[in-house]
């Protein structure tokens, strides 16, 4: 039978040890600590699932050595050939073979393995090639096929003529506004959310139905003009147009623009060909939601007054996007500021 009698001091320490070590240095504390408080070995081994041989060696090296006694000794065994095995293997995959003067598209474990000892003199095993490339989070998947993103061929003149508009405006002529056009749809938008217990379920209306809103950023002082209409049309989007040139009724009037078919219908080329005050700055086909901060309006919009819930009504639904506009200027998120991003753009 082997008994342990520890000090109040010594008592700390294992404790210690027992709450702060990780893994089996832990265990192997709380063994002295359940000697000491008179558990026998075959006790101790059963409430840590071992062996009493296990037990017994544990309680006799900190009898021997104290606590120093309950560390792993050092181990045997070879030396890794090269300790920057890893980051090479690493490095090399994340450069195509193309790179080094290979025809393939992509790296087997085969090819990389034959590389590595070609040019580095590097001679590893496929398995640890293998065992490297897993441990630096690659893994052997198929890709996905994914659409060619297309380009604006007139996106540098159109980006240029944008940073022109907005340096003319900051030297104070005219006003640079950002147009866009979003319609809210009764069916709730799904955001992701903190939730607590089974996954909300949000209802759905019986039928769809949906609002069309005409919102226009001033760039220089991040003001939002906006109008809502039953539809989207063209008709209306040139009401809009009205009410812009009456909010602004000297200087130029710069329209950033995407190529939404109801900014190039022909009742708009009229208008603005009877409105030479007015200047139509078109966006980059493509990617205009990238360079229009009035597109970030409607992710406000849609994230504070449309996610996650059913409005009931197509009304009360119209009622809560007018009140969100309405307090727009008070809301703690930033509005954005196009002028250096179009700089930049440039």
């Amino acid at each position: 039978m082997i008994r342990l009698d520890l000090s109040d001091e010594e008592r700390r320490e294992v404790q210690q040890v027992s709450r702060q070590a990780v893994g089996r240095v832990a265990l192997r504390a709380q063994m002295v600590l359940l000697c000491a408080r008179g558990y026998r070995v075959p006790q101790i081994a059963q409430i840590h699932d071992c062996g009493e041989d296990v037990v017994r060696l544990w309680l006799h090296r900190y009898h021997a050595e104290g606590i120093a006694g309950l560390a792993d000794e050092p181990r045997s065994g070879r030396p890794p050939k090269d300790r920057l095995a890893a980051e090479i293997v690493d490095t090399q995959a994340s450069q195509a073979p193309q790179c080094a003067g290979h025809a393939r598209s992509f790296w087997t474990v085969a090819t990389l393995t034959a590389f590595l000892l070609s040019r580095f003199r590097l001679a590893l095993s496929r398995s640890s090639v293998r065992r490297y490339l897993k441990a630096k989070g690659w893994r052997w998947a198929r890709p996905r096929l994914a659409p060619a993103r297309k380009v604006d061929p007139e996106a540098p003149a159109k980006l240029a003529a944008l940073a022109a508009a907005a340096q003319a405006v900051a030297a104070g002529d005219g006003h640079l506004l950002y147009l866009d056009e979003c319609d809210v749809h009764l069916l709730p938008t799904i955001r992701a959310m903190w939730m607590k217990g089974p996954r909300l379920r949000v209802p759905t209306p019986g039928q769809n139905a949906k609002h069309a809103f005409f919102g226009a950023l001033e760039a220089r002082s991040g003001r939002w003009l906006w109008v809502d209409h039953e539809r989207k049309r063209a008709v209306h989007f040139v009401a809009f147009l009205d009410e812009l040139v009456r909010q602004f009724p000297t200087g130029t009037l710069y329209l950033a623009l995407d190529n939404a078919p109801i900014h190039t219908a022909k009742v708009v080329q009229r208008w603005l060909a009877a409105h030479p005050r007015v200047q139509a700055l078109w966006l980059p086909k493509y990617g205009a939601h990238d360079v229009n901060p009035a597109e970030r309006i409607w992710g406000f919009l849609k994230t504070d007054v449309a996610a996650n819930r059913l409005a009931g009504t197509m009304a009360a639904l119209v009622e809560a996007a007018r009140r969100c506009f309405h307090d727009l200027p008070r809301y703690p998120v930033a509005l954005p500021q196009p002028q250096p991003a179009l700089a930049e753009a440039a």
